[in-house]
């Protein structure tokens, strides 16, 4: 059984896949590296001393990302795929969204079709927008005060409106605040 990590080249997916090095679990990156790093996955393979499986693409072309669900057992997806500039997101929404919450959705719709039994997004804290009350718990309010954050409560409704993620698929949305730090 194999973890398909879309965004592994990313800062917190090349994380999530050092983990999964670690750990020794199966798992495929796949990664367009139009905001990412090949490099990442280079320094985590002379670390682990462990090859890790790569294929450059986006999840958007739907040919090449069924080749990969057709040639791996997919068995959990770990969904890091994304631009993620809250600026540019300004400046540029319609590439976000395309990128975004319609890569999200070719990808939801494959991990159905495919019968995925685990599926986790990553989504944002910025979902929340200007604070109403703090801490911020997952009961407030959804606000978004920028394209890349509603693209984020709008992966977040595709998912929870899909039957099949709430039935048939484990499914964890999870929204971070400052991710930081190094490797080791």
């Amino acid at each position: 059984m194999t973890v398909l990590l879309t965004g592994g080249a990313g800062y917190i997916g090349s994380h999530m896949a050092a983990s999964l090095l670690a750990s020794e679990i199966d798992f495929v990156v796949v990664d367009n590296l139009s905001n990412s790093d090949l490099r990442n996955l280079k320094a985590l393979q002379l670390y682990f001393k462990k090859e890790i499986k790569f294929v450059q693409s986006d999840i958007r072309d739907k040919s090449l990302m069924e080749t990969i669900f057709d040639t791996n057992e997919i068995e959990s997806v770990i969904h890091f795929a994304g631009l993620k500039s809250v600026n540019e997101s300004v400046n540029e929404p319609n590439l976000y969204y395309d990128n975004n919450v319609f890569g999200a959705k070719c990808l939801l719709d494959l991990v159905s079709k495919y019968e995925v039994k685990k599926f986790i997004f990553s989504s944002s804290a910025t979902v929340y927008g200007e604070p109403k009350y703090l801490p911020i718990d997952e009961e407030h309010p959804l606000n978004a005060m920028s394209p890349y954050g509603q693209n984020k409560i709008d992966i977040e409704n595709l998912i929870l409106d899909n039957p099949y993620f709430s039935t048939r698929c484990s499914t964890k949305i999870l929204r971070y605040f400052n991710p930081v730090g190094a490797y080791k």
